[in-house]
């Protein structure tokens, strides 16, 4: 499953949202989801079981691993 993970400039997870687009369109309404200077968005490919997760903590440190994992591979070679 495809979810797009925020973080501060800090590197905390602010949040996550389901899928890579931040934009979406029904009917006349289009609305667009943006986040201060400084904050990241980072998508990455989670297991699907992400989306029925009801533990906030579990969810938290699901994304956590994920998020790292992703950055690690995303990280220049020394």
């Amino acid at each position: 499953m495809k979810m797009t993970i925020i973080t501060d400039d800090q590197g905390n997870i602010l949040g996550a949202v389901q899928g890579h687009s931040l934009s979406g369109k029904q009917g006349e309404v289009e609305a667009t989801v943006s986040f201060a200077e400084g904050h990241q968005t980072h998508m990455v490919e989670v297991d699907d079981d992400m989306g029925v997760i009801q533990d906030a903590n579990v969810f938290q440190q699901r994304l956590r691993q994920h998020l790292d994992v992703h950055l690690q591979k995303a990280a220049p070679k020394a």
